[in-house]
């Protein structure tokens, strides 16, 4: 009679549901928890198995005499006296199995999760494909709209996901219909992810972008082309003055007078770009001079004024003698503290402390000298250090867009002066 009544609540429960809903039976094992999803009118059977001989407390058999299942959350999840449950509604429960001797001891123990989640029957992806674009060490994020008449979300559905490329480190995320795909390298991937046992094939390619130059310095009248690397879609170019450099269409920049400027290219959300300075033609000279040295000649304070050698004041010297400055003496260099002592006697200091604000707003010009201070030399200012600012590169663009900007020196790595240290424009 128990197995008739049982057979014919299992058939009530599962009459009236349409094609949609499934008879999903789960076993559950004494002291483990199984995993069960299902979709909302599915039916089954949750059965006990004892996976160990049960015994009592003196070690003898016992058999199980009645089961007592426990839902917690029966609005989700209703089940009867005999393990035949019916899903009724999105989310997650557990159901807890209990079994009993004829004594009433409790000799089993275990449970289920149940995650009850939407019929994915008609549910579709706005597109199967995705491109997007990173620069410098950044990731790109890119957006699928699930097609579905049920709001997905990690409260009522089950997602996993797969990526064929695991050097992209890709990661996916799922709130209220829409995937969201991240991917941390450049590279191509087909993505499989599967929701509430539905599954979805997405091509995922990223590009990485970079300009042709990060960084230039030139003379009233320069026309360079600038590219960029990594795609030929069409891009937006601005510059951030146009007074001082004029870009066009296709990435032609033309250097109109002096100053400094950032040209932007934009493809969708992402930007790369170019710090351009322009100078006088006299200063250019001095300014590729002392590239020139800083790459390729040697350091040498013994050997500071022969050719191929150089210390930190004889480069400036040698670059800025080209254009007829010597700072005083027209036969040997100064050292950096005199070489300090000569510009600010003539009020060619520009600052006293620059800052990374400073460098921002392009406030330095390439062939301006800093001067480290803070040594107990004896000197001026205790200045021990002098090194030419040679230009600007973009390193990259913040949250809100706006550039990020980098110094260069001439015989000193990138971002070396640090900021807090008095500059000269001679």
């Amino acid at each position: 009679m128990l197995v008739l009544a049982a057979c014919i609540l299992g058939s009530f429960l599962w009459s009236g549901r349409g094609g949609r809903a499934a008879v999903k039976d789960v076993q559950v094992i004494n002291g483990n928890t199984s995993e069960l999803t299902v979709t909302i009118g599915d039916t089954g059977h949750i059965q006990p198995v004892a996976d160990t001989l049960m015994t009592d407390a003196g070690g003898l058999p016992v058999t199980v005499a009645r089961w007592e299942y426990d839902s917690y959350q029966e609005e989700i999840v209703r089940v009867d006296p005999n393990g035949y449950y019916e899903a009724l509604s999105y989310g997650k429960t557990t159901i807890c199995v209990y079994g009993y001797t004829e004594l009433g001891v409790l000799v089993f123990r275990g449970s289920c999760h149940v995650m009850v989640c939407v019929d994915m029957t008609n549910a579709t992806l706005e597109t199967d494909q995705l491109t997007g674009y990173v620069t410098g060490y950044g990731s790109y994020t890119g957006k699928i709209r699930i097609n579905s008449s049920v709001l997905l979300n990690e409260d009522n559905s089950v997602m996993t996901y797969q990526s064929d490329e695991p050097a992209m480190s890709v990661s996916c995320e799922m709130i209220n219909n829409e995937l969201s795909i991240s991917a941390y390298g450049e590279g191509s991937a087909k993505l499989t992810v599967v929701i509430n046992g539905k599954e979805f094939l997405i091509s995922f390619k990223v590009i990485r972008l970079e300009m042709s130059k990060t960084g230039l310095v030139a003379s009233r009248g320069k026309k360079t082309k600038l590219r960029i690397r990594g795609t030929g879609e069409k891009a937006k170019w601005t510059s951030s003055n146009t007074r001082v450099v004029k870009v066009s269409g296709d990435g032609t920049i033309r250097c109109r007078k002096t100053g400094n400027a950032v040209i932007t290219a934009q493809i969708g959300e992402v930007k790369v770009g170019c710090a351009v300075s322009v100078i006088p033609t006299k200063l250019l000279r001095v300014v590729n001079m002392a590239k020139k040295i800083g790459a390729n000649w040697k350091y040498s304070q013994a050997k500071r004024m022969q050719t191929g050698y150089y210390d930190c004041s004889s480069l400036v010297w040698k670059c800025y003698k080209k254009i007829g400055k010597t700072f005083g003496d027209p036969h040997y260099a100064p050292v950096a503290a005199n070489v300090a002592k000569w510009c600010a006697g003539r009020k060619k200091m520009i600052t006293k402390s620059y800052t990374w604000n400073h460098v921002q707003k392009m406030k330095l010009r390439p062939g301006d000298l800093i001067f480290k201070t803070g040594q107990k030399n004896g000197r001026y200012k205790g200045i021990y250090h002098v090194e030419m600012f040679v230009g600007y590169t973009l390193t990259g663009f913040d949250s809100s867009g706006k550039p990020v900007l980098s110094e260069l020196w001439a015989a000193r790595s990138e971002g070396y002066g640090g900021g807090g240290y008095p500059v000269a424009r001679p």
